[in-house]
């Protein structure tokens, strides 16, 4: 057995152009964001690093130390007291001064007893856990030192205040992405509406005016493809056609010939069988006619508009019948006063009245009734013959398809009606029983125009 093949899954462009263009946006935000860090981080190194260099300075200038004095109470007080420590055990900031032998004449209170950076040069430089600021001045050193892990607590939060919005924003950034993408595919809604609103028979080009520029050669490649079907449907139209009016003309002419055979015959079986032939002719004149006309059904014809007073037709369809004339109970036409006026082809919809017609008195029986009724956006068809109960009235205007009938036919009656219906913009409602368990009715319901 052979193993059937799982179906390709569908994609959506706009769904891959949205996720692709996301990837895009946020490797571009990675490198952004891991540049800005960088970059924050070097400046507040840079910054922080002269903060120190400063007041390492500045403690040089303004702070002359004397063999006999020994202000580091002072000074260990003014430090302390502009918060420079978090708590006694975790010194921020502290500083030293040493001496020309490196020794230490002044700290803060915090600072160790023996040099921070002995041996340092001046500048900047890491020892133990602390960056260190030496400055050199007439022999003395100074060393203003700040805590690594705060520094690098400080580098963290700004780089956390730089991320955050940047994260927030990423968010914002994708909806509107996805957004812009959603607009941008709209375009492409005319084209589609146009192409729905078109019936089955329309093949023109489609309009390259509300079309982006891009979408232009899939247009212009639909188009080409769309001519070419309208060319090979035309050449089978045409061939159609011909073939039935041809046939017409061979049907007939041995339909006489199978008459006068009846007429000049004395033998009652060559009789007999002369009239089954004629029937049989009969039956193939009645096919070819339904072929020319789905011919002409299929050519659009019923696609063109003009103003139908569905009173003048019906009275014209039904003249053609002579049950209209030799039988008036079985065929009526019953019009209202007030106007039935539609748009529409009279010769498609005299063909689609007419097959009505000529279905409910072949299929009613020869001593039903059928009435035909005109009201304004409707015309209708009734009879009170043994009607379809319990048959799919959707299937019937299937071509082919036929109901449970005795009467001859070849199937195509409905499924015309139905075709010249859709080209005309109106309904094939399909009714049966009609009441007490008999009867059929067959409505052309117009859409008012919008």
């Amino acid at each position: 057995m052979q193993a059937t093949a799982a179906p390709t899954p569908r994609h959506s462009l706009e769904s891959r152009l949205h996720v692709r263009l996301l990837l895009v946006l946020g490797v571009l935000w990675l490198v952004a964001a891991a540049s800005a860090i960088f970059e924050v981080r070097k400046e507040t190194n840079e910054v922080l690093d002269l903060a120190l260099a400063e007041n390492a300075e500045r403690l040089l200038t303004l702070l002359p130390i004397q063999p006999t004095t020994d202000p580091r109470d002072g000074e260990r007080a003014r430090i302390d007291s502009i918060g420079l420590r978090r708590d006694s055990s975790e010194p921020i900031v502290v500083y030293q001064v040493l001496g020309l032998d490196n020794r230490v004449l002044l700290r803060s209170a915090h600072a160790p007893e023996t040099p921070l950076a002995p041996g340092a040069r001046e500048g900047m430089s890491l020892h133990g856990g602390w960056r260190v600021a030496t400055v050199t001045h007439q022999g003395r050193h100074a060393q203003f030192a700040e805590a690594v892990w705060h520094r690098n607590t400080t580098l963290q939060r700004a780089s956390l205040a730089l991320l955050i919005p940047l994260l927030l924003l990423l968010p914002l950034a994708a909806l509107a992405l996805h957004l812009v993408v959603r607009k941008t595919f709209q375009q492409l809604h005319p084209v589609q509406e146009e192409l729905a609103r078109r019936s089955a028979h329309d093949l023109q080009p489609v309009s390259l005016q509300e079309t982006p520029t891009e979408l232009h050669p899939l247009m212009e490649t639909v188009n080409g493809l769309m001519a070419r079907v309208q060319a090979l449907l035309a050449a089978e139209r045409s061939f159609s056609a011909k073939m039935a009016h041809e046939l017409r003309t061979p049907l007939a002419a041995a339909r006489a010939q199978a008459q006068r055979l009846t007429q000049e015959t004395d033998d009652a079986r060559a009789r007999e069988r002369s009239r089954t032939l004629v029937r049989q002719l009969d039956r193939l004149t009645h096919l070819a006619t339904r072929l020319l006309q789905i011919a002409r059904v299929d050519s659009g014809v019923a696609l063109q508009r003009h103003s139908i007073d569905l009173r003048q037709l019906a009275q014209m369809v039904v003249d053609e019948f002579p049950q209209s004339r030799d039988h008036t109970h079985q065929l009526r036409l019953i019009t209202d006063t007030s106007p039935a006026w539609v748009l529409g082809d009279i010769d498609a919809l005299g063909i689609a009245v007419r097959n009505l017609i000529d279905n409910a008195l072949k299929h009613a029986g020869s001593e039903a009734s059928v009435v035909v009724r005109v009201q304004p956006d409707e015309i209708s068809v009734t009879d009170d013959g043994p009607g379809a109960r319990g048959v799919d009235l959707a299937a019937l205007t299937r071509p082919f398809e036929r109901g449970s009938t005795l009467a001859h036919g070849s199937g195509l009656g409905l499924s015309l009606v139905q075709t010249i219906a859709q080209q005309s913009g109106a309904e094939l409602l399909l009714t049966s029983p009609v009441s007490d368990g008999r009867g059929w009715r067959a409505r052309l319901w117009f859409r008012p125009p919008a």
